[in-house]
Order: structure tokens, then sequence, then C-alpha cells
């Protein structure tokens, strides 16, 4: 793993307005950590002590040298939710995040926590639980950071108030010997579940004191290190009130493979933690914000949904007004993706889309070769050389980065390599997805790129588009912003797709966006130059499809040319 400066992510969670009513003190109840010496598809660490009803159960848990998302779950109360602000090792690879469960289940015998990945894989983590947290929307702020040396320090929260769990964590790539406690805001970290080298080690402070957290500890020896720290807020006794309808639920986009939905704020006596999402009357997800993507329905179906909002002590309001949603029977959808950014100057690099790839669907990506002349290339053994869109160039004005797609592409059972290649050795990032359900020809209606230096980028606005379109964003970063969050296009959120580890190469789309002019949104954790692309296309025609009418393409004189493309500097 290689040393690298390190980062600081900090996201924050919804305001949090403290009850004037009594508040739990959080107490550590057990934990437990783990390291597996061999690589293997899942493992296992125990709470063996009893697991009292309405407990919070949260733990930092690492996946080395495997791509996609580390998964935990528990053989009492399922699947864990993920939490903002993960991180990945010095080396761009696994994945490292914080996983929690709240409200748990009563477990008089213990429970048993697995920890999966998509491939054999190094695991290394802790868990703990603590009673006295609140049992709905107990999350307030996280933040996690990583780096080299002995002096671990994740960087500060947004304020929270005085009496709420202090929880961090860390892992190591190397043997940090022993790790010895920290301070945030004044007071000691107190260490809890540590393997016998430290690798993986859990400390907290409860209650922690009002004002920002830090989670820090010295390390005994030099290694990488990658920590987080986090704040749940403590249970309130005495409160029934609960929280107003949630008003004003709409969709803001309806495809073959997803909804979107959207609302206004709900108001509560001691403040609003949550909404539940509720699909043909069965609770579908949680969300702390005011709209909610469902990725699990099926093209052609009708559906309905309503919300209710909750607060900290699990007051739910009455549910909203339903909405009736009715899938189209095709749209935009997507299939696969890559990302990649080599550390290392080559000529050529590859993207491999493992999955087959159907014929007629459309090929994307966003690509770049860093400080060389020229432009960067794109082709696959299938389809050969790609169609370039339209480009960038970085802010030292060195290079090249541009938008190549391949449009009814032929098919690839056995999946897909393409190859992006420079004219000289170059640093070569890059990030590619493949969609279904768009038209095999004149697909490109409108394009945008820009770029600039901080954490919020924008690829500046298309030309307006007709509703129904896909609308693809790709970002690209000098630096590792390790958390990327997508934004919005007319009111639609975008869904992340592939990424690199650091997350410094992304793909996100909306499948089915709003009509207007459409924008490539994103927020980094961590401030760096950034180079972002918006591009639409246009929808196969066919039952559902709005493709069936394409507007002409742009005439100069009697030449045809792509479609207006904006550029942003």
């Amino acid at each position: 793993m290689s040393a690298l400066a390190a980062a600081a992510l900090v996201l924050t969670w919804l305001p949090f307005a403290p009850p004037a009513l009594a508040l739990a003190s959080p107490g550590y109840v057990q934990g437990s950590a783990f390291v597996t010496g061999t690589r293997v598809a899942s493992t296992t660490t125990a709470l063996t002590g009893p697991v009292g009803a309405g407990d919070l159960l949260v733990g930092w848990f690492a996946q080395y040298n495997v791509g996609g998302q580390v998964q935990v779950s528990d053989n009492v109360n399922g699947a864990w939710t993920r939490a903002p602000a993960s991180t990945a090792f010095q080396n761009d690879t696994g994945d490292i995040a914080l996983y929690y469960l709240a409200n748990a289940k009563a477990a008089p015998a213990g429970l048993t926590v697995t920890v999966t990945a998509g491939g054999p894989a190094y695991f290394q983590g802790s868990v703990a639980e603590y009673s006295g947290v609140a049992i709905a929307g107990p999350l307030d702020q996280v933040v996690s950071g990583r780096g080299v040396g002995t002096a671990v320090d994740t960087g500060a929260t947004a304020t929270v108030p005085a009496g709420e769990l202090v929880f961090s964590a860390l892992v190591t790539g190397g043997n940090p010997s022993s790790v010895t406690p920290g301070a945030s805001d004044g007071l000691t970290y107190t260490p809890r579940a540590h393997t016998a080298s430290g690798s993986a080690y859990e400390q907290d402070i409860t209650p922690g004191a009002a004002g920002p957290q830090n989670g820090t500890a010295t390390l005994g020896a030099t290694t990488d290190w990658y920590a987080v720290a986090a704040t749940f807020r403590p249970a309130s006794t005495g409160d029934t009130q609960v929280p107003s309808t949630p008003p004003s639920l709409h969709t803001t986009s309806v495809a073959s493979s997803s909804v979107s939905l959207a609302w206004s704020a709900s108001t509560d006596n001691v403040g609003v933690t949550g909404y539940t999402v509720y699909r043909n009357g069965t609770a579908l997800g949680t969300t702390a914000g005011t709209s909610f993507t469902d990725s699990t329905v099926a093209a052609g179906t009708t559906y309905t949904y309503t919300v209710d909002a909750f607060d900290a002590a699990g007051n739910h309001s009455a549910q909203s007004p339903e909405v009736q949603v009715t899938t189209p029977t095709s749209s935009p959808t997507y299939v696969q993706g890559a990302a990649d950014s080599p550390g290392t100057r080559q000529t050529s690099t590859t993207l491999t889309l493992s999955q087959p790839v159907a014929a007629g669907d459309l090929l994307v990506g966003w690509f770049a070769q860093y400080d060389s002349t020229g432009q960067v290339q794109v082709s696959d053994p299938v389809n050969g050389a790609w169609t370039r869109s339209t480009s960038e160039t970085f802010t030292n004005g060195k290079g090249d980065i541009a938008l190549y797609y391949v449009q009814g592409t032929q098919p690839a059972p056995a999946g897909l390599t393409i190859t992006i290649s420079a004219p000289v050795a170059t640093y070569l990032p890059s990030a590619v997805s493949e969609y279904s359900g768009i038209a095999t020809s004149t697909a490109l209606d409108g394009v945008s790129v820009g770029k600039g230096v901080g954490t919020s980028a924008d690829s500046g606005s298309t030309a307006a588009v007709p509703g129904g379109e896909l609308v693809f964003a790709a970002l690209l970063t000098g630096g590792q912003p390790l958390t990327v969050t997508p934004g919005t296009s007319q009111g639609v959120p975008f869904a992340l797709e592939a990424h690199n580890g650091s997350e410094s190469a992304d793909t996100a789309a909306i499948l089915s966006g709003a009509p207007g002019a459409q924008n490539g949104r994103f927020t980094l954790a961590r401030t760096g130059d950034w180079y972002a692309a918006v591009v639409t296309f246009r929808p196969a025609p066919g039952p559902g499809a709005l493709g069936t009418k394409h507007r002409k393409p742009h005439l100069i004189g009697a030449r045809v040319t792509e479609p207006q493309v904006a550029v942003v500097r």
C-alpha cells in the first residue's frame, strides 16, 4: 500500500434540535474485533453476550483487494445500514465502510455478524453494541480519514450537541503493534474491542461533549491507517408526540427499473430524524432526506407509494396520501460499468465489462490522458474505435479528457475489454457504463462538460431535452475525493454507478430524466481539481419509450453535426 497524504471526509446529516425531554446516557455493552489471514468470500464475528432490544449495533468493516462494497448482516436482524463516508485502501482497491443497525431485536443468546464481499478478500474490522441510543434515525454525523504514520486523525465532524455517543474505529494495512486512544473535545476515548496487533480497533466516548468530534489515536508503529468517527443521538424518554404528515409526495422520475420520489419536510417537537417509504403498504426503506429512489421495480407494473416521518423516539406520523405509479414496459436501464485511475504512467490501460454485453446497447465513458499532447483514444475488439464527442483539458492546460461512446454495440457474450491509449506514457483515468434501452442511431442529444477546483462539481447545462432520456454524468478528479455524492438534475437524483476505490473516477445516471436542461453535479468530500461531463441519450423506440420522436440534428450549412455542446470553464 503506497503512502499518500491523509484525507478527511465530512458528511452532514439532517439538523437535529436538542429536545427539551429527558435523554438517556449511551452505554457500551459489548464488542468484537476480527481479521482474516487468508482471502475468503465471507467471515463472521460474534457478540456472545445477550443483545438488548432497541440497542444500537455499529462497526467499521473492510474488504481488501476486491471490487464492490463490503456487505454486513446478522442472523437476527438481517442486513445493516451503510453510512456515508466510506473509503478505500491506499492502493485504490477494496472498501472500508461504517455499518450500523438501529433498534436491534432482542437476542438473549447473542448474535453472529456476517461480513461478505463479491469475491475472495481479506477482511478486518470491529463491531460494538450500545444501549441508550435513539431507536430511529440515530446517526447524526460521520467523518472518515486515512493516512500513513503513527498519528491517526479523521478530521472533525460538524458540531453536535452534548450527550451523543461518539464512536471511533480504525483498521490498518500493516501491524501498528499497539494503539493508544486519543481524545475529542477534551474527553479521552475509552478503548474497546481490538485485535492483538491493533490492526482492527474501536473506542468511544459515552457521552460526548458539545462540539465537533474527531477520531484520534496514536499507533505504536508506522503503517497506513483508515479511521472513522461517528456520533449517535441519545434516546429520549417521555416523547410521545408524532411528527406531522409529510406533504406533497410526488414522482420525479419513472423508468422501467426505477421510480424516484420526493416530498416536503415534516415538523416535530424534537426534530424529524427520518422518513419511511412504503410500497403497496409494506415498508420499503428509510431515508434521512426528502427523496428516495426505488430500484427494485419491474417494468410495466403498477405500484402505490406513501411516506411517513419519524423522530428519534420512533414516533411515526400518519402516512401521506398515496401516489400510484405505473412503470413503462421499456426505458433506459443500467447494465454494468467499470472505473480505474492507474497510479503509474503507461501508454495504454484497459477497463473490463465482465458481464455479457448485449447487441444494441450503449457504451459511454469519460476518458483522460494527463500531461501529454494529442488525444486519448478508446476502442474495443468487438466494435473497434469509439465515437469521440466532446472534450476538456486539465487545469494545467495539458492533456485531454474526452467523452467517447458506442451506440448500438455489437454483442460480446463473454464481456468486453476496453482499451484506453495515449501517444506517450501518461496517467489514464477513466470510467464507463453500459445501458440498454437506448436508440441505436442518432442517440446522443445534449452534452456539456466543465472543470473546476473545490468540492462542488458541475458540468454546466445542456440545451433543453425531452423527458424520458437517459442522463449520464461522469467525473474524473486530479486528487482522491474518497467519497463522491451525486447531485440532481431538474430535481431528479443521480444514482452513483461505476467508481474506483478512491472515487476519483465515477459514473452516475438518471435513467428517465425530466424535461429541460440537464446538469451533471457531484459533491466531493475532499477539495481538488475536477472534470465533469453530462450527456443525454434518446431512448429506444417501443412501448413505454419516448424514442419514437427524435429531434432533428443541428444543421450548419449543408453539414450535419453532432448536437450542440456547452463547455463550462
